[in-house]
């Protein structure tokens, strides 16, 4: 089997349950893991080979695997030299849809891809992974839930275990108080706030990340990368998220794009870039970063 995709919890999921299953029908030593990234080829190569010891079947993790390129060049002999009772598992989680490689799995193995959630079907995932936790939480929290620590759903599910523990109903202040907002939700709302024209916020959200120990230049590139993602959004046609998503985003990312999109031109975006730019070797020379990023802020 292959497994793929960014949605890291499903994927956790999947791969525990096999290991459940044949640890439960073979025993401890039935599971051996590798990272191809690692290991060396003929190690993993060598295992798959291989009987299993003192027990009916055996299961093979090897994650990776992008990592591996031996592994993908001779990808056919490697799985038609698998033993009789192994079961092989490729894990990673970003495979190039683009390579020859990909296709491959495809057509030898039962490729497995776990997609990330749509960011409209979150805040009801977070509602449903609450109840099934014991405790409640409200739509408009789980919203802002997802807003404050990001989409990744194996980090979501990590903060409602959290939550649960520390009160029965999970409320916006509960939030506030154990959890940490995401770097890249923090850079998005400090871009949306200075675009629309609330400087007082951004440059309250910058200071913040200052006080976190965040540092400038960091910052600086977190701003080029989610200008990148303004961009594709800018000039998406249409301007929809299923159009931004095709451009590689996560339906995250594409939502928050576009929320900042609508304040910006195309011409303006340009002039922002290039802006950037001179500030970040501004600020490898001889300036000053807080007064640098603060001014650039609310130039915008």
């Amino acid at each position: 089997q292959t497994f793929t995709g960014k949605n890291a919890l499903n994927l956790q999921t999947a791969l525990k349950e096999l290991v459940r299953a044949t640890i439960e029908s073979s025993g401890d030593f039935a599971v051996e893991r590798f990272d191809a990234s690692e290991v060396p080829f003929q190690t993993i190569f060598q295992s798959v080979q291989s009987l299993p010891f003192l027990s009916p079947s055996k299961l093979v993790i090897i994650t990776n695997v992008q990592s591996c390129s031996e592994l993908l060049e001779r990808l056919e002999e490697f799985l038609s030299r698998v033993a009789e009772g192994v079961e092989v598992v490729l894990v990673d989680a970003q495979l190039d849809k683009r390579k020859s490689s990909y296709k491959q799995l495809q057509k030898l193995t039962k490729l497995t891809e776990f997609s990330e959630l749509k960011s409209f079907e979150l805040p009801s995932w977070v509602v449903e992974q609450a109840r099934a936790l014991g405790t409640t939480i409200s739509k408009s929290d789980a919203t802002y839930l997802v807003d404050r620590v990001g989409a990744n759903q194996l980090q979501l599910m990590r903060e409602l275990e959290k939550l649960s523990l520390y009160n029965p109903g999970i409320t916006r202040q509960t939030i506030d108080l154990l959890t940490d907002e995401a770097l890249q939700s923090t850079i998005f709302n400090l871009l949306d706030a200075a675009f629309s024209g609330d400087t007082k916020e951004a440059v309250r959200q910058y200071r913040d990340l200052r006080r976190n120990k965040i540092d400038p230049h960091y910052v600086i590139a977190m701003l080029v990368w989610q200008l990148f993602n303004v961009a594709q959004a800018v000039h998406a046609k249409p301007q929809t998220e299923q159009t931004v998503q095709a451009a590689g985003q996560s339906p995250y990312t594409a939502k928050k794009s576009l929320s900042v999109a609508r304040h910006v031109t195309p011409t303006r975006l340009k002039q922002l870039v290039s802006e950037l730019s001179m500030l970040d070797v501004q600020l490898k020379t001889s300036a000053d970063a807080d007064a640098g990023l603060e001014l650039f802020l609310l130039s915008l």
